[in-house]
């Protein structure tokens, strides 16, 4: 597995400050809850490789990899995975390129750019999502 800060973003392994990208505490409120949460890869950050998804797993960031496990999944609006994601549930507002599967749970919230098929018992989609792909609805 290798991390390192995405073209355009600095093109070193620290943020700004020298602090480090990956596994960084968010500041403020997040997208999708009102308490600051840790983000595994930070908006400014990149990781390529696979991540486990275990528990809550925040993405902000560009992730080129499959993230797979027993937890739950949440991309932030400036989030960008392109690889298989396969976990309990996932809720997105970012772009994601592969194929989903949610054993549970899917949702694409406002502003989601999903290009991929989706696997799930249950789907959810925003008004305001753009998805290229097939849906298909299993228990």
């Amino acid at each position: 597995m290798t991390s390192r800060a995405a073209e355009g973003y600095g093109g070193d392994r620290a943020g700004a400050g020298g602090e480090p990208l990956i596994g960084k505490q968010r500041e403020g409120p997040s997208d999708l809850g009102s308490k600051a949460e840790f983000a595994l890869v930070p908006r400014a950050g990149f990781f390529e490789g696979q991540i486990a998804v275990v528990g809550e797993t925040r993405i902000d960031g560009i992730v080129l990899g499959s993230l797979q496990g027993p937890g739950d999944l949440i991309l932030g609006s400036h989030a960008r995975v392109e690889g298989r994601i396969e976990c309990e549930s996932v809720s997105s507002r970012g772009a994601i390129v592969g194929p989903v599967v949610a054993r549970k749970r899917a949702h694409l919230g406002d502003g989601a750019r999903f290009e991929g098929d989706l696997v799930a018992p249950a789907i959810e989609v925003d008004g305001d999502v753009i998805w290229n792909g097939k849906a298909r609805v299993r228990p």
